[in-house]
Formats: structure tokens, sequence, C-alpha cells
């Protein structure tokens, strides 16, 4: 089945507000590690266009996280954030907060292993009621709407178009 694709982001106003963002991150993490966790699979766009703007020292890791198997939502544990924590800068980044459930858990997670600090950032922040958690970055915040494109997709569709788009139909 096609679907109607209403354009609600174009690619160069992500890149623009993805440049600022790193300009920040450059300022704020001059002389210090940063530890870049990315949520896949979404996020690696996002990811991949900071990193280009980014002359900081940073690593980066890794975590896939499946918000949903059928109706039952999955855990992910310790075991699965594989590097060091403790007195570490984490920057978490995802493509969308929805609810905040899986930027909730992750942080949670991190947080039992004592960091020096912790950064939520998304490139989308959906405007909804019932939310767990906010992300401490949001580069644009959307309506309540079905977005895919620029990393996010629709049953493994539309995940490379360049512009954000909101599905019609």
């Amino acid at each position: 089945m096609d679907h109607e694709l209403e354009i609600m982001i174009e690619y160069k106003s992500i890149q623009s507000k993805i440049i600022e963002y790193a300009s920040q991150l450059n300022s704020e993490y001059i002389n210090k590690q940063l530890i870049i966790l990315c949520i896949l699979k979404g996020a690696v766009p996002f990811l991949k266009d900071l990193c280009d703007n980014l002359n900081i020292d940073f690593d980066i890791h890794f975590l896939d996280i499946n918000s949903y198997e059928g109706t039952k939502r999955n855990k992910i544990s310790s075991e699965n954030i594989t590097f060091q924590v403790k007195n570490k800068n984490i920057l978490v980044i995802d493509d969308i907060c929805d609810s905040g459930h899986t930027l909730k858990y992750v942080s949670d997670e991190l947080n039992k292993n004592k960091p020096q600090s912790i950064v939520t950032a998304v490139l989308l922040n959906k405007l909804i009621k019932c939310k767990v958690f906010k992300a401490n970055i949001s580069l644009f915040d959307i309506p309540d709407k079905f977005v895919v494109g620029y990393g996010l997709d629709f049953n493994d569709r539309y995940r490379f178009l360049k512009n954000i788009y909101n599905i019609t139909n």
C-alpha cells in the first residue's frame, strides 16, 4: 500500500538545526570527553549529521531497542549497556520522543551506573499530553501525527527519505 506523504520538515531546516545544536555541544564539551549513545535505527541519520559537525572528543555507542513486541513492552537491561558509564558525560540521541518511555528507561538504566551527566536529545518531540519523560533537547516540536523520513520509518519503508513527511492516508 502506498501512502500520501506531505512534507512536514525540509532537509535544509533539519541540517540548520543540527549545525546549531552541534555548535552548542562544541562549546559545552570543549576539553571534555563525551559519549554519544545512539538509539537504533531511527537516530542514525541524526547521529551522522551531528557528528559531521562536531569538533570535540567523542565516542559513539549504539543501543538497539524495540519498544514493543506486539502489545507487550520490551525491556532493556544494564547488560545492553556495554561501555563504562561511571563519571562519564553521556548524550543519548533518538529520532523522536512520543510518550518518552524509551528515553526514560534508558536514562534510568544509565543513572544506575552513576554517570557525570546525562543529556537526552531528540530530533522530534511529539506534542502529546501523556508524556512520562521529556527530552532535554528537541530540535523540532511536531503535532501528534505519524511521520516518516530522515530515519523514521513505517514498516521499514520511507526511512531514507531526506525530508520528514506526515503520512496523510
